[in-house]
């Protein structure tokens, strides 16, 4: 059983109308690398007894343990987000992890693709914050897609918040979640960087349906990924049997 451990909210900031940025320091070191998440518990019960815990990547360097920040998109009719959105400074919340395998790997090099889509930029800013990671910036292009210019978090905010060595940022707009066109546009764009050659390795984070379609192409392109290499935050897909 996971231990609850407890963070407290030293500063909120609005990013556009339905985003929190959250500033917290825990209680102890938290022991992440840089990709990972947290999940937070609203103490909300529903009624038929199932708790409210929500997953929250971290988006700050693992080179500091206590003082983190958070970014929380607003789910309408969503009680978890609702919760967060109403924490202030000075309040105290519980979490548990840190959890996740995605992770920079140890040792690697090479020209590295980091690709994602709508909300999992905060996996992918969390990942290039790793320690470990440094190495592979100058080498590395990161490619955020997202529905509208101003989905989630500010274009500005997440340029600033990019390693200043990181090699290329290419941030476009693709058809929005659940339409027919998306992972063909997603797709396309992963074709156009495979064309290049010389990729060693991909990490992709955000839509699941995205994400599925993307690891199918690059496993047939003979790149060596696992699951390990994505993180879904919605449309998760369906586990085998």
């Amino acid at each position: 059983m996971a231990v609850a451990k407890t963070a407290r909210v030293v500063g909120t900031a609005k990013m556009g109308p339905d985003t929190l940025l959250l500033d917290l320091v825990a209680a102890e070191p938290l022991g992440f690398v840089g990709g990972q998440y947290l999940i937070l518990d609203s103490r909300i019960v529903l009624p038929s007894g199932k708790a409210i815990k929500r997953a929250y990547s971290l988006i700050t360097s693992d080179a500091e343990q206590v003082r983190f920040q958070l970014a929380v998109k607003r789910i309408p009719d969503g009680p978890g987000s609702a919760f967060i959105h109403g924490l202030e400074a000075g309040m105290d919340i519980s979490f548990s992890g840190p959890w996740g395998k995605f992770l920079p790997p140890e040792g690697a090099s090479g020209s590295t693709l980091i690709l994602a889509t709508d909300t999992g930029i905060t996996a992918a800013l969390g990942f290039m914050h790793a320690i470990r990671f440094a190495p592979l910036l100058p080498e590395t292009v990161l490619i955020w897609l997202r529905a509208s210019p101003d989905y989630f978090l500010p274009e500005e905010f997440v340029r600033e918040r990019i390693p200043a060595d990181c090699g290329e940022v290419k941030i476009e707009v693709i058809p929005g979640i659940g339409h027919p066109e998306r992972v063909l546009h997603a797709r396309a764009i992963l074709r156009q960087m495979m064309a290049r050659g010389g990729l060693a390795q991909v990490f992709i984070a955000g839509d699941g349906a995205v994400n599925q379609a993307l690891l199918d192409d690059l496993v047939v392109a003979g790149l060596p990924v696992s699951n390990d290499n994505v993180e879904s935050f919605f449309n998760m897909p369906k586990k085998s049997a």
